[in-house]
């Protein structure tokens, strides 16, 4: 991986959102115990965290993923507060111009050349699991990580063939109302960082050997209402 390139590991924003949203939701219902706010009118803030966590995506450089969320946040906030009115049912075309818009993305960055890890073939993940899911098998010998998201649907990954370039890589994860399994060799150790909201990450690997040579995989990102497991 690009040494010089941002890492989630050189990203602390993660853990700081997370600890502002406890603050500030501690805040505000303390402030509805007292008789300054209503519940009510608490609760209908609950789009910012849907905002909250796609401007994290963007710090990311998950672009795709942070505008959607975003978009997705700020019209369910002007719902709350009578500013626009529409049935959610009326939102579902949209899923199919999510859709469209991923698959441009993608194409553009593989064309221009920007895909993670400078596009080598084989050796970068960009998994996409929307409203479905499927599996997917990487035999790389020069795997330098990337991102898995899931958003109403799911995505099994394995990695058990695939050997990492040089001594680390980085998956950076997304699953909203959705979830993923990522399967990683006996000789990898697996470090979990992934923020879990109203979710579960589930590690089941076995570490390594003490004195043998291994390999680090670490495993970053947010999970909400969704799970994510990994396993040898």
């Amino acid at each position: 991986m690009d040494p010089t390139a941002p890492t989630p590991r050189q990203l602390p924003t993660g853990r700081l959102l997370v600890g502002l949203l406890f603050i500030g939701g501690g805040l505000l219902f303390t402030a509805a115990n007292l008789g300054f706010v209503r519940v009510h009118d608490v609760w209908r803030y609950w789009p910012l965290v849907l905002v909250a966590v796609g401007l994290l995506r963007l710090v990311s450089r998950n672009f795709f993923a942070g505008l959607v969320l975003i978009g997705i946040g700020g019209l369910l906030l002007a719902r709350e507060f009578n500013l626009l009115w529409f049935r959610l049912s009326m939102l579902f075309p949209l899923i199919f111009v999510l859709i469209g818009l991923n698959i441009v993305a993608q194409h553009w960055r593989r064309q221009s050349g920007t895909a993670p890890g400078g596009g080598a073939p084989g050796g970068t993940l960009s998994e996409w699991a929307i409203f479905g899911g499927g599996k997917r098998r990487i035999q790389s010998q020069e795997f330098r990580g990337g991102q898995a998201n899931a958003m109403f649907g799911g995505f099994e990954i394995d990695l058990r063939d695939a050997q990492i370039a040089g001594d680390s890589a980085a998956i950076d994860v997304f699953c909203f109302c959705g979830g993923g399994e990522i399967r990683v060799p006996e000789s990898w150790n697996v470090s979990m960082k992934a923020i879990a909201i109203f979710g579960g990450q589930d590690d089941k690997t076995r570490p390594p050997a003490p004195g043998t040579a291994h390999k680090e995989l670490l495993v970053t990102g947010f999970i909400l209402f969704g799970g994510l497991g990994i396993k040898n």
